[in-house]
């Protein structure tokens, strides 16, 4: 029987990464909301425990898939140097554009829920998917450039001969 081969195994990580990342900015989200809503009626916040259940399991599955990800992709690229892979400049892009993009969206999301009369407590399905996607291709960047800068990426050159 063969074993699956590195893009299945990759894609089966990033798959579980994003149900991960999406538990996680969830639970952020609804305790963020609950927050708001009872800052806003003058209320204590009464958060359900699965909420914080719901974001530790994601939080525990990111950063598992994340360190996976890293050890195999550098572990192949150990073993075949010659791979080509993405710049350097357009992996720190990755990094910079959608980072900022998030950040963004999440300080001009918050002043528009300050702004209403009525907060929310039900996180929007749109915003989630927006925020999981930017923080993905973020973690994505990061694995990436991780595992080219680890510690035993290249093999050890030969040292030239001595006379």
């Amino acid at each position: 029987m063969r074993s699956p081969s590195l893009v299945r195994r990759v894609t089966i990580a990033i798959v579980l990464g994003v149900i991960g990342l999406t538990m996680l900015i969830y639970a952020l989200e609804r305790t963020s909301l609950v927050n708001f809503a009872a800052t806003h009626d003058g209320t204590e916040a009464v958060i359900p425990v699965r909420v914080y259940l719901t974001m530790f399991v994601g939080l525990a599955m990111v950063n598992l898939c994340a360190f996976w990800a890293l050890d195999h992709w550098g572990a192949y690229l150990r073993a075949h140097p010659d791979v080509t892979q993405l710049p350097v400049w357009f992996l720190v892009l990755l990094i910079i554009l959608p980072g900022g993009a998030l950040v963004t969206s999440v300080a001009t999301h918050a002043g528009y829920i300050r702004s209403l009369d009525a907060v929310p407590v039900d996180p929007n399905a749109g915003f989630i998917a927006f925020q999981v996607i930017m923080a993905a291709l973020v973690i994505i960047a990061l694995v990436l450039l991780g595992a080219r800068w680890a510690p035993g990426y290249k093999p050890p050159r030969e040292a030239p001969a001595q006379d």
